[in-house]
């Protein structure tokens, strides 16, 4: 059970909301349009959740927001197009590069479930 003390308060709503806009002015750089989306969206989200009294719903809108503004710094690369038809990439500091192990294994393990799949139910999933 939560105490009143513990509870989301609307001050930390409004923390997590000027911390994902502070998020995606970061990320989004000077693509106005991307940031004029975003900051939208993160309103309507926001005003559509402002009457909510379930303390866990709170909590929950509010783990949701950290996540979002986890995503967007760690996992969105902003491409900048060039003059040469080519783009640059804006890797700030807090992205994730990996190796791409995960990927290829994962990718592997799919290619294999799916011919599995395939020759166990016949051509077109057994029909």
């Amino acid at each position: 059970m939560s105490s009143a003390a513990s509870s989301p308060s609307r001050q930390a709503a409004i923390t997590a909301y000027r911390t994902l806009l502070r998020t995606q002015r970061e990320v989004f750089g000077e693509d106005i349009r991307a940031i004029q989306a975003a900051k939208k969206e993160t309103y309507v989200r926001f005003m559509q959740n402002k009457d909510e009294t379930n303390v866990d719903i709170l909590e929950e809108k509010l783990k949701l927001a950290d996540q979002v503004n986890s995503l967007l710094r760690k996992n969105v690369v902003q491409g900048v197009p060039r003059d040469d038809n080519t783009y640059e990439l804006r890797i700030t500091k807090d992205i994730e590069l990996g190796d791409n192990d995960s990927i290829r294994k994962a990718k592997g393990s799919h290619r294999k479930n799916r011919k599995k799949a395939a020759t166990q139910q016949g051509c077109c999933g057994g029909h």
